[in-house]
């Protein structure tokens, strides 16, 4: 199988020196608009054993948007071609170059001797969503059937100084503030296997939820993200990819904690980070274990609550506001993939510090476990750069070169959510979920979910059937 390292093979030089136009300030503009307009180009081939040849990069979004650090592989592929050698018609000149522009899974705009590269690109994703309620009326009231914009999103990403990176996503959807997702800059250490990143990031807290929501198998992440922190500002030390040995990775940092929990404004500062590691036992088998924590400080309240795996569906189980001095959660990672078939299962506790004397503290906790199995015989492809999971890409993309029919891809999910102990009654829920997804190009995916959720002390459960249509970059 091998562990897929994004930004490089022989489709990214073969196409990117073939793309390059070299122009000064003046035709930046016109380019801009003339590659805004050009038609995806045709879909390369997966980098994967056996039937897919290895003649292709990796231009996943990925680690992009669900990891702390972004997608490096793509930062780097943007500067990647500033040391190819010169064309003849360069060579027949005395003028100097401003600027590279070149289309390659978005607008690149690069600098000579990678003193400055920019990338542009967008996703989008418009879900649909039909509710059948089973039983008497829940507490939480009839769920209406729904149409809505789940991500609508702009990236803008790139190196300049050869160390420092950074990167800029904004999220137009209006039902997921808030809507700048990530703003920070990035710094590579030229000797130690580091990183850092200072800004707005994705906080470091479980495999799933350092997934790109854009690469998951699932329309929505399992029940325990009710305690997976989503973005904060901060500081994060961060594993340089390709540098630590047996695939190790790490990150650190120290974060103000937002209000994804009911959290208000705090001058405190809390920790998180996450230790993964993955290995490859033989052949197409490959192995990801993790251990991951973070505190947070608590000024007044928090409150946890979670929808049953549909962002259209209302909240089915909700702590309501708990007085509290702190919050601590830990999270376990597993994940085995062999061939087309894939498993993987987190579990997660959270424990809540009281600021009320005489109360007990209460205890949440929840876990999942999925299996996956692609038809059409692609796999998972694993990043070691974030120690997560990327984009399936199609073998055979949907009306490509050769004609094909893309990826397909079922799956099956078992997820709980526990919010009652102590003398907090937040409910109980629990999720089934059967998934059918069409991959049909590199960019373009078609998602299915069914959905049985049995939220508990309500009487009944609901039928949640969903698709999802998304684009990305």
């Amino acid at each position: 199988m091998g562990f897929a390292r994004q930004g490089q093979g022989s489709h990214r030089e073969t196409f990117v020196r073939a793309s390059r136009t070299r122009v000064g300030w003046r035709g930046c503009a016109g380019f801009a608009l003339a590659f805004a307009l050009w038609p995806a180009a045709a879909e390369p081939a997966q980098e994967l054993p056996g039937r897919h040849p290895s003649d292709s990069g990796s231009h996943q979004q990925g680690g992009a948007e669900a990891g702390g650090t972004g997608d490096q592989a793509s930062v780097e592929q943007a500067a990647g071609g500033a040391e190819d050698a010169p064309s003849e018609a360069e060579a027949q000149t005395d003028e100097v170059p401003t600027f590279v522009v070149f289309w390659d899974q978005g607008l690149h705009l690069q600098a000579p001797h990678r003193n400055f590269t920019l990338r542009l690109a967008g996703s989008a994703q418009n879900d649909s969503a039909a509710f059948s309620e089973a039983g008497a009326e829940p507490s939480f009231g009839e769920v209406q059937n729904g149409v809505q914009w789940r991500r609508v999103r702009v990236l803008a990403e790139g190196v300049f100084a050869r160390y420092f990176d950074y990167r800029f996503q904004y999220d137009f959807a209006q039902n997921a503030p808030p809507n700048l997702k990530d703003a920070y800059l990035g710094f590579t250490a030229p000797v130690l296997p580091l990183r850092i990143y200072a800004g707005r990031f994705r906080t470091p807290l479980g495999l799933e939820g350092h997934t790109s929501g854009m690469d998951t198998t699932f329309m929505e992440r399992g029940l325990i993200s009710a305690f997976l922190q989503s973005r904060n500002t901060g500081l994060l030390f961060y594993a340089d990819e390709g540098r630590q040995a047996h695939n190790f990775r790490y990150a650190v940092g120290a974060i103000k904690p937002e209000d994804d929990f009911g959290i208000g404004s705090t001058d405190k500062t809390g920790v998180s980070m996450r230790f993964s590691y993955a290995f490859q036992p033989g052949g197409d088998v490959l192995v990801h274990a993790g251990a991951d924590y973070t505190h947070r400080p608590v000024d007044e309240t928090v409150r946890f609550l979670e929808r049953p795996e549909s962002n259209i569906a209302p909240q089915f189980v909700d702590t309501g506001t708990i007085a509290a001095k702190s919050v601590d959660t830990g999270v376990f990672e597993f994940a085995l993939v062999k061939g087309p078939w894939s498993f993987q299962s987190e579990g997660a506790i959270t424990g809540v510090n009281r600021s009320e004397a005489g109360r007990g503290d209460p205890f949440f906790w929840g876990a999942y476990g999925f299996v996956s199995y692609m038809v059409s015989g692609e796999h998972r492809p694993y990043q070691t750069n974030q120690a997560n999971f990327g984009r399936v890409l199609p073998a055979d993309p949907f009306l490509g070169g050769g004609g094909g029919r893309g990826a397909f891809e079922v799956a099956f999910r078992m997820s709980y959510l526990d919010l009652e102990d102590q003398d907090v009654s937040g409910g109980r829920l629990l999720d089934l979920t059967w998934a059918f997804n069409w991959y049909a190009t590199r960019n373009a995916r078609v998602l299915t979910n069914v959905i049985w959720a049995d939220p508990r002390p309500a009487a009944g459960s609901t039928w949640i059937a969903q698709v999802r249509l998304q684009w990305a970059l």
